[in-house]
């Protein structure tokens, strides 16, 4: 993923800049600078309206506000120094976007964890393997409660068990390529 969001940022970094050219050889600045300001206070009370109950609120309000004014200056910029695609540039920008993308993996996980409910041992593999991938994500989620993070723990402890007694061949290749900071002699416990 790192490489993707090098690519990305230098894809972006290199529309931006020539998006900023443009508009600043056109004349046309004051426009996109007057619009994407306005954009940007509406992001930021839409922050700080979803964020209210949350003790950061400000620095989320601070933080959209910013990222909503970037990314309307941007949108403007390719719009009118490219009438015909720039739109469709900035529109390919955002949906491949590293958050857009890592956003969309989190709800497709969520609606997929819904469907691999039950006891682990009436879970197929497939659904095992879906509810590791989202209590990792879960567990590494800075905002997620200590006692949430224990329970996870654990649950995430009876998955390695049941995947182990299914597939007892495979699962040192498999453990060592999704948590890969621990060797599969390490990671024997205790029964």
């Amino acid at each position: 993923m790192s490489v993707y969001r090098f690519a990305w940022g230098l894809g972006a970094a290199l529309a931006t800049g020539w998006a900023a050219a443009s508009v600043l050889a056109a004349g046309t600045w004051f426009g996109v600078l007057a619009v994407s300001l306005l954009l940007a206070s509406g992001g930021g009370l839409l922050a700080h309206t979803f964020c209210e109950d949350r003790p950061d609120q400000w620095r989320w309000t601070v933080r959209a506000t910013l990222w909503t004014w970037a990314g309307a200056a941007v949108c403007g910029g390719l719009t009118s120094a490219w009438p015909r695609g720039g739109a469709l540039l900035a529109l390919v920008l955002v949906l491949t976007c590293p958050f857009v993308l890592g956003w969309a993996r989190v709800l497709m996980l969520r609606a997929m964890m819904r469907s691999s409910k039950g006891p682990l041992e009436a879970l197929g593999r497939r659904q095992l393997l879906r509810r590791w991938q989202w209590t990792t994500i879960e567990v590494q989620r800075s905002t997620t409660p200590l006692e949430r993070r224990l329970a996870l723990v654990e649950q995430r402890r009876m998955m390695l068990d049941e995947l182990e007694r299914r597939d007892p061949l495979h699962f040192d290749d498999w453990v060592v390529s999704a948590v890969p900071d621990r060797a599969p002699s390490v990671r024997r416990h205790q029964t």
